[in-house]
């Protein structure tokens, strides 16, 4: 090889050194600009939950058994409104059918 072409060469391999050295950097801040942001996310969810649930002066144990007993709360709730959604789709659906056949007979 030339002289001048290992100039080039090594040019090129500098530029691709500093280039991936800028896509390190720049993925390391984009790595912590999304922990920040998860970081407060959780900070302020942790406070509201606090906040509604009373439960400020709770130890992590504490908060964690509160937490568990509304969610499953909630689950009965869900679980209940559901069975009579789907109780009500079927009355209506009879009084339809029922309707139908009225009309029809």
């Amino acid at each position: 090889m030339e002289d001048k072409d290992e100039k080039r060469l090594q040019s090129i391999r500098e530029r691709m050194a500093q280039l991936k050295a800028q896509e390190k950097s720049f993925i390391a801040r984009v790595k912590e600009k999304e922990r920040k942001l998860r970081t407060r996310r959780l900070i302020e969810n942790g406070a509201l939950a606090e906040k509604y649930l009373k439960c400020e002066n709770f130890s992590p144990m504490q908060f964690e058994e509160k937490l568990k007993r509304v969610v499953k709360k909630i689950k009965i709730a869900d679980s209940l409104r559901d069975k009579n959604s789907s109780s009500d789709d079927r009355k209506k659906a009879e009084v339809k059918n029922d309707s139908v056949s009225a009309e029809s007979g």
